[in-house]
């Protein structure tokens, strides 16, 4: 889970499948390309006429085939919400006059379009009343395109992404604002921007690392993210969000505009009276859970861990839990029942070693669902598999040939099929919910509809055709009181949870959703990664009691709103709506991501960096140290983490492998996601370090930018020596063949030591820079380097930024 707000940024579009197991949020908003004619209106002048989204807008965004659908009667015309000119109170012109004054850069701009309301997205937002502005800055022959976006009733600002090319090579340190000065401006930034908003409503989030970029090397930004106060009740979904960087130009501004309304801020149920339901309800569960590091699982625990419903929040109107979809869940306990096998078809890995064709892979699904009249395949992709690069998959789509390009968000099945096994990952009979299932699929005549007993059946049907080994590998979940209906009566869904020595799977879920009359709509099964470091007993310690007692001091009840809805949920689409709930929140919140470990009985981070950075201990050793603010900026940046004492340990000597993973942590806290791991069949050593090594993506970062060469064999373990180190540093500016000139420099022939150097135009050259010095005559070669000289290192190489004609250590 990402640690940076961008998130909360305005999406672009509402269109995502989701399954009931997991919900994902939705990504942040891009850049909108927006120049569409070439031309140029000029930065100050609006040529192009206002575009006004109506119901002609929006039937031409619509595939060829919903259009044809709509022409015969079988589905309805989408509605559209449309953008009232009448009641525009900021006009174009205020509107796009205002954004120049807040980002005086906008004119070097020019303002391609303008249009009122937005049905581009699906579902289209209820709140059209929004002026959406298109730039284009252009450089050469090369355009950066960005939008913009203000309340045409309010004239507040809503969205605005500045994207303008950073010229040059620039200095950046020490910054002219610090983070302090910057939120004094970003307050009077807001102030401007959103004068429908008061300050006193806005609610800063002291959990907001250090703001928009988060390395030492590059531009200076700051980021703050503002939770605002409705009815003077926070609400956990609207934010604004602002960064801004050192100069104290601001890039990036977003807040909530969908206009969802606000029910009362009254509880008719006390606090104290939802505390005691949620310890009442509250319940654990003994579970194999998934460690995740660098986004994958690579090992798992016995755990003990709430369960699905124990952290659902609390309708504060009636007291009652609710889940993601805003219905009351139940309170009975789950239990978990055995698959029988089925007389039917049970799923059989195929025995061939070559891969299926499209169309074989396309036979197995046919053969287990049914896909509407008329579509036929017309997209078929073998790719790796996301979670397994060794493993091959089919995506498969069909639809009408003449809508697979079409604008808007065709009518479409798709499927996911492993191309060697041929077994079906996922299925969805509608790719992006947005169809009415009943006219894909008409009532099939003389039909019965399934009841509560002959659907369960059909589930357990299902997986045995789709899963391997489902009678053994997984339980069906069941609740009491749960009939697995949906509201409108309309389809069922069973969700079946992978077992391991009777023990469940953390992110092991299947999911099965069909119509009353058992026609496949959703099929998905997750994909559990190294289930083989699943050993040991499955036994615990811990006993249930004294997990439950543990985890009474983990959560407190926060009233606040919270919106619920504006996503899919297994192709089906749930309407935003904005609840007033006492919300389960972590006690601590820099540790949101921690379970109890059932052998051990300690708090296990399961997400690597789930640990938010101000949980980072205060370090006590650094007080009067000649690189105490050094060091202190590399805490900071949490480069260096203290240890659970507080101890840096400054005088430390660090290895080679401590070096390079402070650089690299310098130049990007997310280095993980730019290993060369990633997308490698067989991932091969670095540079003599192996896959397996806890550096390997340390390692693999610096090599993709040649900081080392993939053929050097290092000892990372080795203790680093300063000769050692200005090689690296020559690598790292970039001047490696101007040093193999400089072997001769006075600079480095003054030195006493100089015949023990075996590099010396790589010393010459950091000494040149100021990076390294001697001492007392001499270079000291061969001499270790401590933490301290390290941290004052890597803050020489941040203030040479802009000194040098390459760009030093950014990503």
């Amino acid at each position: 889970m990402s640690k940076n707000k961008a998130w909360k940024f305005q999406h672009t579009t509402k269109v995502a499948c989701l399954s009931v197991a997991a919900l994902s949020l939705l990504f942040p908003q891009g850049l909108a390309l927006a120049n569409s004619d070439g031309t140029s209106s000029g930065s100050n002048t609006v040529t192009q006429n206002v575009t006004v989204s109506t119901s002609d807008t929006v039937y031409e965004s619509l595939s060829n085939e919903m259009k044809i659908k709509i022409a015969a009667g079988e589905i309805p015309m989408p509605e559209p919400v449309v953008a009232d000119l009448s009641k525009v109170k900021f006009t174009k012109e205020q509107a796009i006059t205002k954004l120049t004054e807040l980002f005086p850069i906008l004119k070097e701009a020019s303002v391609q379009s303008v249009e009122l309301g937005n049905n581009n997205e699906y579902p289209a937002s209820k709140n059209q009343m929004i002026w959406n502005i298109y730039w284009n800055y252009q450089v050469g022959n090369s355009g950066y395109g960005f939008n913009s976006q203000v309340d045409a009733v309010t004239g507040d600002l809503i969205n605005a992404y500045i994207s303008m090319p950073i010229e040059g090579n620039q200095s950046y340190y020490p910054p002219k604002l610090s983070k302090e000065q910057a939120l004094e401006q970003a307050k009077s930034f807001v102030a401007k921007a959103a004068p429908s908003l008061s300050l006193k409503d806005l609610q800063l989030e002291e959990n907001n690392w250090n703001g928009g970029n988060i390395s030492l090397f590059g531009p200076v930004q700051y980021g703050f993210s503002f939770k605002i106060l409705r009815n003077g009740i926070p609400s956990s979904s609207d934010y604004i969000y602002i960064s801004i960087d050192a100069n104290g130009s601001v890039t990036q501004f977003s807040k909530p505009s969908d206009g969802v309304e606000y029910p009362s801020s009254v509880a008719s149920i006390s606090q104290e009276a939802v505390e005691k339901k949620f310890v009442d309800q509250f319940d654990v569960e003994l579970s194999y859970i998934p460690i995740y590091k660098n986004g994958v699982t690579s090992n798992w625990i016995l755990g003990w861990r709430p369960t699905d419903n124990a952290v659902n929040s609390f309708d504060a109107t009636t007291g009652n839990k609710i889940d993601f979809q805003g219905e009351e869940v139940s309170s009975s306990p789950v239990i978990y029942t055995d698959v029988p096998v089925t007389k039917d078809i049970i799923f059989q890995a195929r025995s061939q070693s070559s891969e299926l064709t499209a169309e074989e892979a396309a036979k197995l699904v046919e053969q287990v669902a049914v896909i509407p009249e008329g579509r036929t395949l017309i997209s078929k992709m073998l790719d790796k598999d996301y979670m397994d690069p060794n493993r091959k998959i089919w995506r498969l789509t069909w639809g009408k040939k003449d809508a697979a390009y079409a604008s808007g968000f065709p009518s479409q099945s798709s499927a996911e099929i492993d191309a060697i096994t041929g077994e079906i990952v996922s299925f969805r009979l509608a790719e992006y919910g947005s169809q009415d299932l009943q006219a894909l699929l008409p009532t099939p005549s003389g039909a019965i509809k399934l009841t509560k007993e002959t659907a369960k059946q059909k589930a357990i049907e299902f997986v045995n055709r789709l899963y391997p080994s489902a009678s053994q590998n997984l339980k069906l979940t069941e609740r009491g009181d749960d009939s697995n209906l949906n509201k409108e009566g309309t389809q069922y869904n069973f969700r079946f949870i992978r077992h391991i020595n009777g023990v469940p799977i953390g992110s092991g879920s299947v999911s099965v959703t069909f119509d009353i009359y058992g026609r496949l709509q959703y099929y998905s099964a997750d994909r559990v990664q190294n289930l083989e470091k699943i050993t040991g007993t499955s036994v615990a310690t811990v006993t249930k009691e004294e997990a439950l007692t543990a985890y009474q001091n983990q959560y407190k009840l926060k009233l606040q709103y919270s919106r619920i809805g504006g996503y899919y949920v297994d192709n089906s689409y749930i309407d935003p709506a904005m609840y007033l709930v006492y919300s389960p929140e972590p006690a601590d919140p820099t540790r949101p991501y921690e379970m109890l470990d059932a052998t051990s009985g300690k708090w296990i981070t399961v997400y690597e960096g789930g640990t938010l950075p101000e949980a980072v201990i205060k370090p006590i050793d650094l007080k009067g140290h000649w690189a105490e603010q050094d060091l202190s900026t590399l805490v900071e940046y949490y480069i260096i983490t203290p240890d659970e004492q507080g101890n840096v340990k400054p005088n430390e000597v660090v290895s080679v492998g401590d070096w390079l993973t402070m650089m690299v942590k310098a130049s990007s806290p997310y280095y993980a996601s730019y290993s060369s791991y990633y997308g490698m069949s067989e991932p091969k050593s670095i540079a003599g370090v192996a896959p397996d090594s806890p550096y390997y993506n340390v390692v693999s970062y610096a090599a993709e930018r040649q900081w080392i060469s993939r053929d050097d064999k290092l000892q990372m373990d080795q203790k680093l020596t300063r000769e050692q180190l200005a090689v690296m540093l020559t690598a790292i500016v970039k001047y490696n063949k101007l040093s193999a000139f400089m072997g001769q420099d006075s600079v480095v022939r003054q030195y006493s030591d100089f015949a023990k150097i075996g590099n010396p135009g790589a010393v010459a050259l950091a000494v040149k820079l100021g990076l390294l010095q001697g001492k007392n005559g001499k270079f000291n070669p061969e001499q270790t380097v401590t933490k301290a000289e390290v941290a004052s290192v890597i803050m020489r190489l941040v203030k040479l930024q802009g000194k040098t004609d390459q760009v030093i250590g950014q990503q």
